[in-house]
């Protein structure tokens, strides 16, 4: 005889269940939840119950899962959908589960730092915040969005639940070539912000940086905290509130080197040659150093033109 489920269904999702004429086939353990095997009428699901209260939905898409995924959606088992297909909504919904969500700025970029940000959200009150506050990927707001925005969760939130590394050029250089590629260094940053950031949480989520991303980070994060490393992880809100936290950082950095250059950098890895090639020309090697990502295969075309 199997032992009694750890975490319970919710009394609200008891009662669909009834009304579905579903029935729980099995149950199993997982990291801070208990995932049941549901069934009705031809249709299996699967249902995860956090010991938050919180619930999510799996398995193929169903009759029972759409119903499931409805009440969930509806405020019944609040927090932001884990089902699997869909596209990620434009405005995450945060999830009261306390977590550290980390994003990046300027990894692909020529000119300027590389940034990485953790962002901390304890409890519900929290997350609120960052629903009032409207956070979603940065990749979606303008430049003006994004530094208002960034101003906005550090007040709600609090400097003791954000953490930003900024690796200017010349420290990108240094580090990456110590560790051996891009990756690599990432993953030692974003370790340091776990290990900064890791008191009281119990999810660790980092947007997908390569495909080695979660070997890089394992080993930082504490015995019974989950880490959720996967692609698009902006879908969750402490993870978007991160990424425009580096964002704007990012974009603060930039304004600060070409104000010491004298004229204004681009951003991005395009259409930066004759930026480069003004600041080569002005400053030669150690110029282009301080304010480009040398190792970049751009700077070849940059000194040779």
């Amino acid at each position: 005889m199997s032992a009694a489920p750890k975490h319970p269904i919710p009394s609200g999702l008891q009662k669909l269940l009834q009304r579905e004429s579903a029935r729980v086939t099995g149950h199993r353990e997982i990291p801070n939840a208990t995932q049941y095997d549901l069934a009705s009428a031809g249709d299996a699901a699967k249902l995860n119950v956090y010991h938050t209260g919180k619930v999510s939905t799996g398995g193929k898409a169903s009759r029972l899962q759409q119903s499931l995924e409805t009440w969930r959606t509806s405020g019944g088992g609040g927090g932001r959908s884990h089902s699997k297909g869909g596209s990620p909504p434009s405005r995450p919904i945060p999830d009261g589960t306390p977590r550290i969500g980390i994003d990046e700025a300027g990894k692909g970029d020529y000119f300027g730092p590389l940034v990485s940000a953790g962002v901390r959200v304890l409890g519900e009150e929290a997350a609120r915040k960052l629903r009032e506050i409207g956070v979603r990927d940065s990749k979606d707001l303008i430049l003006a969005q994004t530094r208002r925005m960034s101003h906005l969760i550090h007040e709600a939130l609090g400097k003791e639940n954000i953490h930003v590394v900024v690796l200017s050029p010349t420290e990108y250089e240094e580090r990456r070539t110590a560790a051996g590629n891009v990756n690599k260094l990432l993953g030692e940053v974003d370790a340091g912000i776990i290990g900064e950031l890791k008191n009281e949480v119990e999810v660790v989520v980092v947007d997908e940086f390569a495909r080695a991303a979660r070997s890089y980070l394992v080993s930082a994060v504490p015995k019974g905290v989950r880490l959720e490393v996967r692609p698009r992880a902006e879908d969750d809100a402490a993870v978007a509130a991160a990424s425009i936290v580096a964002r704007a950082r990012q974009l603060e950095e930039m304004d600060r080197i070409s104000e010491a250059v004298g004229f204004k950098l681009p951003l991005g890895a395009t259409h930066v040659i004759g930026a480069g090639r003004r600041v080569y020309t002005e400053g030669g090697m150690k110029g282009l150093r301080d304010v480009a990502k040398v190792s970049f295969r751009t700077t070849e075309r940059i000194v040779g033109g």
